[in-house]
C-alpha cells in the first residue's frame, strides 16, 4: 500500500509539537513496535499478523505489530464487550477458536500452515472463511467462521486506521486538539495539512 501513497512527502508526526503532551504520548506509543503479548500465544500472534497483512494489504512490520498488539490488549482486558450476537462466543474464545480454525482450513485446503502459503492462497483461505464456505467443518463447531471473520475485520480496520503511518498515507492531519481545523470549506486545507501530488 505504501508505494501507492497519494501523499508521499507527508508525515503527520512532523506536526506532533503542536499537539498536547497527552496526545503526543498516545500517538508516539503507537509508533513503537510491540512484540510482547498478554493474551495471544506466540504462534497465534504470528498467525494473526499474517492474516492482518492480507486484510489490509500492508506489509510494514511497525504497522502490523501495532494492530496485533492492539487486538491482544483488547483480548486481555477485563472490560467486557458492549454487545454480542446470541450464540457467538465471547471475544477471547472467538479469537482462540477462530485462529485455530484458520490453521485448520489452511491445512484442509493446501496441506500446510497459513504462514507458509503464498499471498494468493492466504487470500483464498480468508475468502472461504468470510463466506462461511469452509472445508474443515469440525474446526468451526463452536464458533461460526463468518462471526469470527466479521469480528476480526472490524478490529483490524479499527486498529489499522489509528496508526500514524496510515494517517500519513491517507493524508489525515492527526488530532485537531488544541490547534483545531480552520479552513473547513470544501476544497480548502490548512497550511499544515497534507497536499496531494501536484497540489
Amino acid at each position: 500500500m505504501a508505494k501507492h501513497r497519494r501523499y508521499p512527502a507527508y508525515d503527520v508526526w512532523e506536526e506532533h509539537a503542536n499537539w498536547d503532551v497527552h496526545t503526543r504520548q498516545i500517538v508516539g506509543a503507537r509508533k513503537m513496535p510491540q512484540v510482547a503479548h498478554s493474551y495471544l500465544l506466540p504462534a497465534e500472534a504470528l498467525l494473526l499478523q499474517a492474516i492482518v497483512s492480507v486484510l489490509v494489504d500492508d506489509h510494514r512490520l511497525e504497522v502490523l505489530t501495532f494492530v496485533v498488539a492492539h487486538i491482544d490488549e483488547s483480548l486481555a482486558s477485563p472490560v467486557g464487550e458492549s454487545q454480542r450476537k446470541v450464540g457467538v462466543p465471547e471475544k477471547k474464545q472467538l479469537y482462540r477458536l477462530g485462529l485455530a480454525g484458520v490453521e485448520a482450513e489452511s491445512h484442509a485446503e493446501f496441506g500446510c500452515e497459513f504462514g507458509a502459503l503464498s499471498a494468493g492462497d492466504q487470500e483464498q483461505v480468508l475468502k472461504r472463511i468470510s463466506g462461511g464456505s469452509v472445508k474443515e467443518q469440525e474446526a468451526w463447531t463452536h464458533a461460526a467462521a463468518v462471526d469470527f471473520f466479521k469480528k476480526l475485520l472490524h478490529d483490524t480496520v479499527q486498529a489499522y486506521y489509528s496508526h500514524p503511518l496510515v494517517w500519513s498515507d491517507i493524508g489525515y492531519g492527526g488530532p485537531a486538539y488544541p490547534r483545531g481545523y480552520v479552513r473547513v470549506e470544501k476544497g480548502l486545507t490548512d497550511p499544515w495539512e497534507a497536499k496531494a501530488n501536484g497540489e
